[in-house]
């Protein structure tokens, strides 16, 4: 049980550069978004997907708790961290457009999954490039 705000200074490497804070937080923010989405699909489910939404539910929750995992350890300086969300990131956009759904999303998902793509690209952007890069590399030559 937590007694007060977060400490983001505990999440974070002491001499993390503002550029990879940054990215995390953006990282952060798509995950809320993606929760945000998934509480507007339960509220207001698809006919053909009552059957599935205890299923759904379970892998949502587990793939939640994964990528929340990977933010974890990239903010604490893991390059294979770093690594698996581009990865992961890759496959979700050939996944968007190469599979395309055959039910038409609502607008929110829509949306959602463009503004969370946006901002994703730009947080792995900045892990990859400039200060983030260099900061990353320190630990792996460390």
């Amino acid at each position: 049980m937590m007694s007060g705000p977060v400490n983001t200074k505990q999440m974070f490497q002491p001499d993390i550069p503002p550029q990879v804070r940054q990215a995390i937080i953006l990282l952060w923010i798509t995950q809320l978004l993606v929760v945000v989405d998934a509480g507007l699909t339960l509220m207001f489910p698809e006919p053909d997907m009552a059957g599935e939404t205890a299923f759904l539910v379970i892998v949502f929750l587990v793939l939640l708790g994964l990528y929340a995992t990977l933010i974890t350890f990239a903010a604490r300086r893991k390059n294979w961290a770093r690594i698996t969300l581009l990865v992961f990131a890759v496959i979700s956009a050939a996944g968007y457009f190469l599979l395309p759904s055959e039910i038409p999303a609502p607008w929110w998902t829509e949306a959602n999954i463009w503004l969370s793509s946006i901002l994703e690209i730009v947080a792995l952007y900045w892990l990859f490039t400039g200060a983030g890069a260099r900061w990353y590399a320190n630990k792996v030559a460390a």
